[in-house]
């Protein structure tokens, strides 16, 4: 279903795929490659025409003993021209190859060394608006919480219930979990304990914004707008602190897979907590994944990232900056007909919220498209998922988080997070 760089083109809507190993950047690193090899073949064939010249110059001595070599019928005087213009035709020959050869390498890169102007230009532009749209977001986020306009602070972990759950191995199954995440109470996440015995795999699922306290207090629950003000002015650093305290309850060693799932807000969370070094030196970071998040100006680290957005979602584009272009970091634009609002028992219309096109039902059936995809730069996140789910069943562990806000204060404007592998490429 895949056409070269074009987008894919299903029979439910369009899929819109940038960045990863089909993505342009790690096109021209391929092509990076294959000019480096034909130096080496050019130089290897200059090499073979040396070769041959030097046989064919201790050819050329034979011929003294050419009254010798040749019968009274003349044959081997035959055979001897006629290894003789062999030996002229490969040497020939040689000199040609490598001449194009280099020719070719050449032209290939006056092409890289062209593009990679373009690119630097592109990537230096992008990541100064970058930088002043991170800068500009901490801020805001750090006056915010810093007046007490939107509540942070440390949070109390509660373990829920633990059971076995389903998780398909599919990008649709993982937007189901954070589906089942969202129908829980204010304030609940999951990890989920994936892969085998042997090599276990921990799944994180965050969910999106939730309004209203969860004890009455307010600023009490940590995935409400306050929320929003942790992941950009304090990198979720107290969302981090939880979900290394549910990993550590639900069993997690050092060294064990990680993948962690996030919906709108909870995606800002996910980028987070998978690129700080406190999770990064203790977990195997393989997998992040985004839904309907506005990640332009997130840094990557280890691992494969996919991000889903939709075209008529607003929200992936508050921050107004495209994801970086990265043969790690693949970003789907989801096309499929938005559905209609659910309704409930008297017939009346769910709350839309921020948008049916941002519901997750609307990319429940996205993540389906992205599924019966055979784009490549859609495979190392399938291969990661498929391998996290191969047992067939897993292990759900539910916490219930509180905000304990006023604990804490930012005190001083976070340092700027050194870019990540994405920030320039």
């Amino acid at each position: 279903m895949t056409d070269g760089l074009l987008p894919l083109q299903g029979d439910d809507g369009l899929l819109s795929i940038g960045g990863g190993v089909g993505g342009t950047r790690f096109q021209w690193e391929e092509l990076e490659d294959a000019a480096r090899l034909l130096d080496r073949l050019a130089a290897d064939t200059v090499d073979v025409a040396f070769a041959i010249a030097h046989l064919d110059r201790d050819f050329q001595e034979l011929p003294w003993r050419y009254s010798h070599l040749r019968p009274a019928d003349g044959i081997a005087g035959t055979s001897y021209q006629a290894a003789a213009a062999h030996l002229g035709a490969a040497r020939a020959s040689a000199s040609d190859n490598s001449r194009a050869l280099y020719s070719t390498s050449e032209r290939l890169g006056g092409s890289l060394r062209a593009y990679h102007l373009a690119d630097d230009l592109a990537r230096a532009a992008m990541e100064a608006v970058r930088s002043r749209s991170e800068a500009a977001a901490r801020f805001i986020a750090h006056e915010a919480s810093g007046r007490g306009a939107a509540g942070i602070g440390p949070i109390e972990l509660h373990t829920g219930d633990e059971g076995p759950a389903v998780l398909d191995g599919t990008v649709a199954g993982v937007v189901d979990r954070l589906a089942a995440v969202e129908n829980e109470d204010p304030g609940t996440f999951e990890v989920l304990r994936a892969g085998t015995a042997e090599d276990p795999v921990y799944v994180v699922v965050l969910p999106g914004t939730q309004s209203g306290p969860l004890d009455g207090t307010a600023g009490s629950n940590p995935f409400d707008a306050g929320g929003i003000v942790e992941a950009f002015g304090e990198d979720s650093r107290f969302i981090e602190a939880a979900v290394l305290e549910s990993l550590q309850r639900a069993g997690a060693q050092e060294g064990d897979g990680l993948i962690v799932a996030g919906y709108s807000q909870g995606g800002l969370h996910a980028m987070n907590v998978a690129g700080s070094e406190a999770v990064g030196s203790r977990y195997e970071v393989q997998l992040v994944v985004t839904v309907g998040t506005p990640t332009g100006t997130e840094p990557t680290g280890p691992g494969e990232y996919l991000h889903l957005e939709h075209r008529d979602d607003t929200v992936p584009r508050f921050d107004a900056m495209h994801n970086a272009d990265d043969r790690h970091r693949t970003t789907v634009v989801l096309g499929n007909p938005v559905p209609a609002p659910a309704r409930r028992e008297d017939g009346s219309e769910e709350p839309a919220g921020l948008g049916q096109a941002h519901a997750l039902q609307n990319y429940a059936a996205g993540a389906r498209l992205v599924d019966a995809s055979d784009a490549p730069s859609l495979a190392p996140a399938a291969a990661l998922l498929a391998t996290a789910a191969a047992a067939g069943t897993v292990r759900r562990y539910s916490f219930a988080a509180t905000r304990r806000p006023g604990q804490a204060r930012a005190t001083e404007l976070p340092a700027q997070r050194a870019p990540g592998r994405s920030g320039l490429g």
